[in-house]
């Protein structure tokens, strides 16, 4: 009798087992991933948009996309990331060098693969990582580049303001573009602000001389970018940035990429990911395309010539997409 008993016990429990399996297998572990916006302006929520869109396409299985804006404050981005490491999300998607740099650092002794957003990260940095556990997509245009461009449009300009911010990432490439400068006979005289007050302070102490104004992928600086139109317009000299987003918050033109591109090949490198393929294995996704974004209403504002921009751009190969500042 006893062990009859034991034997239905044993039955019993097999079958709530395969009842508990077949559950789980009908109703799989919803997965988050956390993505960090180093400061929320259009062009981070465009990147965002785009990664949400492609990720429901590329991977069928419910996922939380937690969003968590850092306002541009170190200790604060520190807290978020350390907040999804404790939380166990499946992946951390950080958006920007910084960003990607201190979430590296971070998951370290983790387990968590971490898919850089826009950042310039290389196969040679990945693989000093231990363990290599980074995809990337990889947005970073040479600040050579972009000088050309300027030059190719306003031949006769010599003097330019560069207004950047004092995070890590940019200080290099003030420096390239500094260089660059030089090479197409512009000096480019640098301002350095670290908060949005001080911008509207520097706005004011933009020498009389200077014939544009010129922004980098740079967060804080564009989400003021509102600032630097008024005083583009008032000047009657150009605004040349270096994204899309602050091209449609009225910049007058920018050599970039598609901001929501960057969040759809992130997307397909967190779905293979999630399908299995380890992060280090996936080909860093370039983003080659560059693209000339003009807002004309901000150009004709501060009286500048449109055509010169386009024909830079047909001259370069460039594509040309057109917006109006919203609002």
């Amino acid at each position: 009798m006893k062990n009859t008993a034991i034997q239905l016990f044993q039955i019993l429990a097999v079958f709530l087992s395969a009842i508990i399996i077949a559950s789980c297998s009908q109703h799989p572990k919803t997965v988050t991933i956390g993505i960090i916006e180093p400061l929320e302006h259009k062009a981070m929520n465009e990147i965002v948009e785009g990664f949400s869109q492609t990720l429901k396409k590329e991977y069928k299985q419910s996922v939380i996309l937690d969003i968590e804006n850092a306002q541009n404050d170190p200790n604060l981005k520190h807290a978020i990331i350390q907040k999804m490491i404790d939380q166990h999300v499946t992946i951390i998607a950080p958006i920007g060098v910084d960003a990607t740099e201190m979430t590296l650092s971070m998951t370290r002794n983790t387990s968590i693969p971490v898919v850089s957003l826009a950042s310039d990260l290389t196969d040679e940095d990945r693989q000093k990582l231990n363990p290599c556990h980074a995809a990337v997509v990889h947005d970073e245009i040479n600040p050579e580049t972009i000088i050309h461009f300027i030059h190719q449009v306003y031949p006769s300009l010599t003097k330019l303001t560069l207004i950047h911010s004092s995070a890590n990432k940019v200080f290099p490439e003030v420096n390239e573009a500094i260089a660059a400068g030089r090479l197409e006979g512009i000096t480019i005289q640098a301002i350095m602000v670290s908060s949005l007050p001080e911008l509207t302070t520097a706005a004011t102490a933009i020498p009389s001389q200077t014939q544009g104004l010129f922004v980098l992928k740079d967060s804080l600086i564009v989400s003021g970018i509102g600032t630097l139109s008024h005083v583009a317009q008032q000047k009657h000299i150009p605004l040349i940035t270096s994204d899309q987003g602050s091209v449609e918050d009225g910049a007058g033109f920018a050599l970039g990429v598609p901001e929501k591109q960057i969040g759809v090949e992130g997307a397909k490198l967190s779905a293979a990911i999630l399908k299995g393929t380890p992060a280090c294995d996936l080909p860093i996704a370039q983003m080659k395309n560059l693209t000339v974004f003009m807002n004309q209403k901000a150009l004709s504002d501060s009286q500048q010539n449109i055509e010169a921009v386009e024909a830079a751009a047909k001259k370069l190969n460039y594509s040309i997409e057109y917006t109006n500042k919203t609002g």
